[in-house]
C-alpha cells in the first residue's frame, strides 16, 4: 500500500487519513502578569469594554488603549496598543493566553501588544460595596 500523500482533485491542501481532528477549543483565557497567572472560563465573560485608556492623555510611553473583560468573579483589564485586533478571536473564543510585556518590543502591525493586565477579584469586601477602581500604577521619585 502506498502511503504517499496524494492530492485529491476536489481538495486545496493534501491529506493522508480518513478523519482529520481540529485542536479543542480553548476552556480557559490564561492572563499572566508580573506576578501570577489567572484563569478565566472563556464561556463566563459578561461582556467587555474597548476604550482610551484613561493615564495615556497623550502621552506617548504609556499605552493608548485598555479593554475591560468583565466576569462573575472578577474584573480583567488590559492595556496596550492595538487592543480592537483581539475583539474578533475574543468574541470568537479564540484567544487561549495573554501575556503582558512591560518593555514595548518590535511592533508587529497586524497584532495587539499587552504591557499591563490588572485582575481586580469581586471577593475582596472593599470592592463589593463600591464599583471597581482602575488600579493606577505610580512611578517612585528619584
Amino acid at each position: 500500500m502506498n502511503h504517499k500523500t496524494k492530492l485529491h482533485p476536489l481538495s486545496h491542501k493534501s491529506f493522508t487519513g480518513s478523519v482529520e481532528l481540529i485542536p479543542p477549543p480553548p476552556k480557559f483565557i490564561e492572563f499572566i502578569d508580573a506576578h501570577r497567572l489567572w484563569g478565566f472560563p472563556i464561556e463566563q465573560l459578561a461582556h467587555f469594554v474597548l476604550d482610551e485608556n484613561p493615564e495615556h492623555s497623550g502621552k506617548r510611553t504609556l499605552p493608548p488603549h485598555q479593554l475591560m473583560l468583565v466576569y462573575p468573579d472578577a474584573v480583567v483589564i488590559l492595556r496596550g496598543w492595538r487592543l480592537e485586533l483581539l475583539v474578533g478571536p475574543l468574541v470568537a473564543g479564540r484567544i487561549a493566553r495573554v501575556h503582558a510585556e512591560k518593555h514595548l518590543g518590535t511592533l508587529i502591525i497586524e497584532e495587539a501588544w499587552v504591557s499591563e493586565i490588572h485582575v481586580i477579584p469581586f471577593d475582596n469586601p472593599n470592592l463589593l460595596e463600591s464599583r471597581p477602581e482602575i488600579p493606577i500604577t505610580t512611578r517612585k521619585k528619584k
